[in-house]
Order: C-alpha cells, then structure tokens, then sequence
C-alpha cells in the first residue's frame, strides 16, 4: 500500500496535465497497478468487476467501467509516461556503486489461448507486422528494473544499450557500470566498435555461435582449459561438469584483440555445447568469475517470464492505434509505456512482499502469494477516523501478523477516502494467541452493532 501512494503522488505530478484530471491519473495508475498484483488477466474484466475493496483500492467507490480505463490509457501521451517512468525509478541506488546491470529486448507476442495466432501477425490488420519490444534495464542484484525502452520490431539491442548507457550517465552515475548484453549487441562488429569507444563502462556479451567462431574454439589445446564441477539444476542432480578457457579475438577496425571467455558445456547426450563471451575493458578478473556474473541475466528472462504469464505483460495495449492508414499505421509510446512499467513495479512490489513473509515465500511467484496472502475474504467497516479491514479466515496468522501489524504501525492514510487510516485485523472465529491486541475501538464506527464482530485482533 505505500508504494501505491507513491505512484498515485506520481501519478498526479506527471499524468495530470496529458489527462486533464490528477484524479483521472491517480485512479488509473492505480487501477493498473492493481491489476497486475491481483491478476485481473484484461481490461474488458473490469466491466463485471464489482468488488468495493478492488475499488478502494484504485482510488474510488466504484470501479472503473472497461470503456473509460481504456480511454484513459489511449489518453496517455508518450512524454507524460516516460515522465511517470522517470519520477517512480530509484537512480539514486547506483551512485558510486559497481553494479552489473542487464540489458533485453523481449518482444510482445500477441495472442490469445483459443485461437492460436502466429507471432508477429496483427489481428485488427489481419497482416503480419513488425511486434512491439519492451526493453528492460534489470539489476540483477536487486530483482528490479530501471528502466524500460518501448520500440518497433526492428529497433537492434545495439542501439538501444547506446540509449541506455546514456540515460545512466545522466541520472544514475554509478563508479562503475557492467553492461551484460544478449548474442544480438555482438552480431555486428560496427556495435562492438562503437562500445569498444565507451572504455569506462565494462561489456560482457554473449558471442554470436557461429560456425566459424566455434571451429576455433574446438582447436583451443585441452589442457588450457579448466574443469569444472557445478551443482546440478536441483538438490540431489548429478553435477554439471564444464570447462573454461580464455583467448582473443581479431576484431577489424579494434585498437587491440578482444578478450574471448570460452566454455565447453559437457552434454549428458549428444554433442556438447560451446558457449562463449566477449569482455570489453576488463583483463583482471577471473574467467570462470566473468561466467558466473553473466549467468545472472538468468534472473532478467526470469523476471520477464513472470511478468508475462503471471502480470500479463502480454496483454499491453498496442502501440499501433486502430485509426490510421493501414500501410502507414504509426507507432504510440505512451500507452504500451505506462502499462508495461506499472508491470515492472507491481513485480517488485510482489517481491518485497514475499520478503517479508517467512522464508518459504522469498521470491515466490505472484500467483503463490496471490492464494496464500492478497485474496482474502474480508468485511469493510468505514469508521470517522479509520477503514477497518477484517479478514474472515485466520489461516496462517501466525507468519502474516508480523505483516499486518507493520501495516498498522505505519498509520498508512487513503487520500480518496477522507484521509481515513487502514486497519487490518482478525474476526473472532478463531481463538486468538495470547499476545493478540485489539485493532480499532468499534464504538465508533458507523454501522449496525449487532452486525459487529465482538472484537477484532492482531
């Protein structure tokens, strides 16, 4: 609830003005970011929607219709939500940091479950056309994003790590900055060039496999290279065995060879695999080191796979509008903008949330603590000076009262709802523990006592 606060202050600082309203901007915000915690698969859902705490929390009494969100989201400009996306990203956490950050591009396949539709093909169009990409800038470190670069199909990684690294020296400023690029920055020997030219910022890029590069990697004496045992994918694999080497690379029109981390990837079946890394500006650290902080881009594809099937990415409204010339139909930013990054701050907020839950929660996915935390069923009670919220099933109290009472504690207020104070707790239909203390003194509130619970705890 605090970060919605935030975003909704946010909100109203930079949406205001494109949507002619602060209070149009707050609800929308809220009513998308909402959407993606709860699971709410579409927008045209919000037309049978009737839940008064779904509307309390996106900033109403009622629920927005399926028709006037959409408006609001078609009403976005791309300035104002790239505004948005810059007021809600925390830039101070990387200043006079060494940080490694990972840079993708994920395109948005559109499609749906019943009929199957073939990726890149435009039902409204009835063509194929060049998809939208959503490109995160993700701290591994962290599990969140900091930035999002929303293009056509045909926007190269390369030139957007140029836009990126450029966003970071401006904002960010950190000591030092370690790029980690997929295979598609490095295909062209004109991008490695151009980050060849960056020499204070490190690049770790995955190389192209082609068949000429892996040709030279199998001819690499054996005894150069060193064996390795890793875990295996879970407790009780066999481990994986691979072997690390280092070399150089010509590269034309390079002061110096690139520096080349090769891996030979033992295979149960079959042939084995050649993987192999590009490192720019760094000679000192370790090869197998250097592997290892690659692998953390794992957590990027990750966090993007969750985002997809568990927020519903990819149910972002397009950026090609409906109207316009069907051979030149142009291409708008500013919806796919806010509702992609509204997913990328739900994300995060889900997984603080697990955080602060027992360890079996650390990193769950959302639908987990969708089941076991945010859908409950609960009875409202408006009193003058507080919302009481009381949960009707007291199913794991004793790991979620830490959790409420932190709520409690920070006297979190609802600027829409009066400036009232959230206050969440217990029915009586289960036996309380002994610590247990009263929520809200009940005679004051605005209903009918014999409707009241007896008492309400955490």
């Amino acid at each position: 609830m605090p970060l919605a606060l935030t975003l909704s202050r946010a909100a109203a600082q930079t949406l205001t003005r494109s949507l002619q309203s602060a209070d149009k901007a707050q609800r929308l915000v809220l009513s998308l970011f909402f959407r993606a915690v709860l699971g709410i698969p579409r927008v045209f859902h919000f037309e049978t929607l009737h839940d008064v705490g779904f509307a309390v929390l996106t900033g109403g009494r009622h629920v927005l219709s399926r028709t006037r969100l959409g408006g609001l989201i078609r009403a976005v400009s791309t300035r104002a939500a790239k505004a948005f996306s810059h007021a809600t990203t925390q830039w101070s956490l990387l200043r006079e940091q060494v940080v490694s950050l990972s840079l993708d591009e994920h395109a948005i396949a559109r499609f749906t479950r019943k009929y199957r539709i073939p990726k890149g093909y435009h039902t409204i169009r009835n063509k194929h056309m060049h998809i939208e990409k959503v490109s995160f800038l993700y701290w591994p470190a962290q599990r969140q994003s900091l930035c999002l670069l929303v293009t056509k199909g045909t926007a190269k990684l390369a030139s957007l790590a140029q836009t990126v690294l450029q966003l970071v020296r401006r904002f960010a400023r950190p000591a030092q900055l370690r790029l980690i690029l997929d295979a598609a920055a490095a295909s062209d020997h004109a991008a490695l060039r151009a980050f060849d030219r960056s020499r204070h910022i490190v690049f770790l890029l995955r190389a192209p496999r082609r068949p000429a590069y892996v040709k030279a990697w199998k001819q690499l004496p054996r005894d150069s290279f060193l064996v390795v045992d890793e875990p295996g994918r879970y407790v009780g694999a066999k481990p994986k065995r691979i072997e690390v080497t280092e070399t150089t690379i010509v590269i034309e029109g390079m002061a110096k060879p690139v520096r080349t981390i090769v891996v030979r990837e033992h295979a149960k079946r079959g042939k084995d695999r050649w993987h192999a890394l590009f490192i720019l500006h760094d000679d000192t650290t370790a090869p197998l080191d250097l592997v290892h902080e690659f692998r953390t881009r794992q957590h990027h594809e990750q966090s993007h796979r969750i985002a997809v099937h568990d927020l519903m990415l990819d149910t972002a409204p397009s950026g090609y509008p409906k109207k316009g010339m069907p051979d030149r139909p142009g291409f708008r930013q500013g919806p796919l903008h806010l509702c992609s990054w509204i997913v990328a701050l739900a994300s995060h907020a889900v997984l603080n949330l697990g955080a602060s839950l027992p360890t079996r929660f650390h990193r769950a996915h959302p639908r987990t603590l969708r089941r076991w935390v945010l859908q409950r069923d609960a009875e409202l009670y408006v009193t003058p000076s507080h919302l009481l919220v009381v949960l009707d099933s007291a199913r794991g109290r004793l790991w979620l009262r830490p959790l409420l009472q932190q709520l409690n504690e920070a006297n979190v207020t609802l600027p829409w709802l009066d400036h009232r104070r959230v206050a969440i707790g217990f029915a009586p239909t289960a036996r309380p523990v002994p610590d247990a203390k009263p929520v809200l003194a009940l005679p004051e509130a605005r209903f009918d006592s014999r409707k009241a619970p007896g008492s309400v705890w955490c």
